[in-house]
């Protein structure tokens, strides 16, 4: 079976490494036949830390489905266009908003260094952070701690002045996560699988969302408060509680079914 895991507050809940116990788990997993892939909201140059370096070479997703990485080779599966990226860099100058923009390697960056997001940006160094405007084919943009009273308008701005655009409103966390149109973590999935895949996937965010709803079946570590009703209704979908205990179990579950 292909298995699907989201990495930050899914399986790495320090924003540094994914779980001894869980890394573990995974590479069993693996050994007895299953595909494993990550998925990520970060870029492949900041998946790359939080890896196992013991953990077989294996397909990753990043930029929320813009870019993946096969067998070491990095593609990316759309971009922003450039009149698109206009319209966002127009609504960052009216509102004097914080951003990261990343590129198929490089970056560009306006946010206090305290963000957890930042933190987690080029933790090897293995980028070079550029301006704005020197970023060509921008793959993702985040729009960070937007204003409370601005929230609503940006994101209604955004949807109508560049329609050709993918939005995850976060207005939990005040961030809009933006990538080119019918780009997701499921399109890449498809891309990597083939259409119509059969997966079981892990997620714990927005941008987890479509992903876990085609899934054969979905784990949605709810550890965000994120409003997610509609999972309380499928049958194909489990909320599970946000630590380590719980992911282990479910793949201890797994391996069971594997060795049978």
């Amino acid at each position: 079976m292909n298995l699907v895991f989201d990495i930050d507050g899914t399986i790495c809940f320090d924003g540094q490494q994914i779980n001894e116990e869980i890394t573990r788990r995974l590479i069993s997993l693996h050994n007895v036949g299953h595909k494993i892939i990550f998925a990520s909201a970060r870029p492949i140059r900041d998946l790359l830390p939080v890896l196992p370096k013991n953990f077989p070479d294996i397909s990753l997703i990043g930029g929320n489905g813009s870019i993946i990485s096969m067998n070491k080779s990095i593609k990316t599966l759309a971009t922003i266009s450039h009149e698109d990226f206009q319209i966002i860099k127009g609504v960052i100058n009216k509102y004097n908003l914080n951003y990261i923009v990343d590129d198929k390697w490089d970056y560009a960056a306006n946010v206090s260094a305290t963000n957890e997001i930042y933190k987690r940006l080029d933790p090897l160094h293995l980028a070079q952070e550029q301006s704005i405007d020197n970023i060509i084919s921008p793959i993702k943009v985040i729009l960070l701690n937007i204003p409370t009273q601005y929230f609503e308008d940006i994101a209604a701005q955004l949807s109508t002045k560049a329609p050709h655009l993918s939005l995850i409103n976060h207005s939990n966390e005040l961030n809009i996560d933006i990538t080119a149109q019918h780009i997701n973590k499921y399109t890449a999935i498809e891309y990597i699988l083939g259409l119509n895949p059969m997966y079981i996937a892990f997620g714990n965010d927005h941008n987890d969302f479509t992903m876990l709803y085609n899934a054969k079946a979905g784990y949605f570590v709810n550890n965000k408060g994120v409003d997610c009703p509609t999972f309380e209704n499928n049958q194909r979908l489990q909320i599970i509680e946000p630590n380590v205990a719980s992911i282990c179990n479910i793949l201890d579950q797994l391996l069971e079914k594997a060795s049978i």
